[in-house]
């Protein structure tokens, strides 16, 4: 598995559109070039992770491809998910780096973002309650789109991060058995 990374790491920029996933293309490549068996999109084009890979031991490894002109990869209405690695294809200097989840998001903020949520969703649902709420004669509700975006200089950098080579060393020397 870590000859794999490796070769990961070596990955140019590809775009990643979903009608042309040339990012997941070349990746999907290399897990063929392995001899892995996997699965791509085990859970629909639109949700992680991109594949589910079964090692020979049995172990089951999910990978996310993500690509993007910038130097950062976009997440919108989802954290990067527990227990799953990112490889991370940047246009911008043409290289790809890899981390887990578990790197980028730690435990604490990731249940900080889930009680922020459920407040949220606490308050508007009083809102809805609301007996002028309800009788809307245009059916006008409102919904919270929850949206994760990186913010502060030298922070969103997965390139120049200072635990860039950290969290691809946590990837190429984790024990995958």
């Amino acid at each position: 598995m870590k000859q794999f990374w490796q070769e990961v790491l070596l990955l140019p920029y590809k775009p990643n559109s979903q009608d042309n996933p040339l990012h997941e293309k070349q990746v999907m490549e290399l897990l063929d070039k392995y001899g892995f068996k996997y699965e791509w999109q085990p859970n629909g084009p639109q949700q992680s992770p991109d594949f589910r890979v079964t090692l020979p031991n049995g172990r089951v490894v999910d990978i996310e491809c993500k690509s993007s002109k910038q130097t950062f990869p976009t997440y919108n209405g989802g954290l990067p998910k527990e227990g799953v690695i990112y490889i991370f294809s940047s246009k911008k200097y043409n290289e790809t780096t890899i981390f887990f989840a578990d790197d980028v998001v730690s435990p604490k903020k990731r249940q900080q973002f889930a009680n922020l949520v459920e407040e949220l969703n606490a308050v508007l649902k009083v809102h809805q309650m609301d007996e002028e709420w309800q009788q809307d004669d245009r059916g006008f509700d409102f919904y919270i789109r929850n949206m994760y975006v990186q913010n502060g200089a030298g922070k969103k950098d997965y390139f120049k991060h200072s635990n860039r080579k950290q969290c691809e060393s946590n990837v190429l020397n984790f024990n995958w058995g």
